[in-house]
């Protein structure tokens, strides 16, 4: 379960920490418009805008959870059982091992510096 915390000083519900999720990005299709949350009430969804709620703080909830589905952090020296799709430098190959170094809340991985990204890719850890 994933909550989200209110920070608009104007809503009825500034400061409440509530069970919801981030349920559509970018509302207006611009690349730089507000995500759309829900949350639940008293048995209600409300819906709020991404400058309407802490955004860091669900963040931070998927980044653990990403983690621990991963079984690892970054610098963690890894071996890639499954890649999923991503991207890739030329002439980087999936076989032998990698250097986890930077994983993100909604899933990417990347490896090697940049040199490949992952989306939700299963490792087995060399050395941590």
């Amino acid at each position: 379960m994933t909550t989200v915390i209110i920070t608009d000083e104007a809503h009825e519900l500034f400061g409440k920490e509530l069970s919801g999720h981030l349920c559509y990005y970018d509302i207006n299709h611009t690349g730089s418009s507000p995500d759309l949350f829900q949350v639940k009430w008293q048995g209600n969804i409300v819906r709020l805008l991404s400058t309407q709620v802490n955004v860091k703080h669900y963040e931070g909830q998927n980044l653990v959870k990403e983690m621990a589905r991963l079984g690892a952090n970054v610098g963690d020296v890894v071996e890639i059982v499954e890649i999923g799709s991503g991207s890739f430098s030329s002439g980087w190959i999936k076989s032998g091992k990698h250097v986890i170094s930077k994983i993100t809340e909604c899933g990417h991985v990347e490896f090697d510096h940049g040199k490949a990204f992952c989306f939700r890719p299963v490792v087995r850890i060399v050395s941590a």
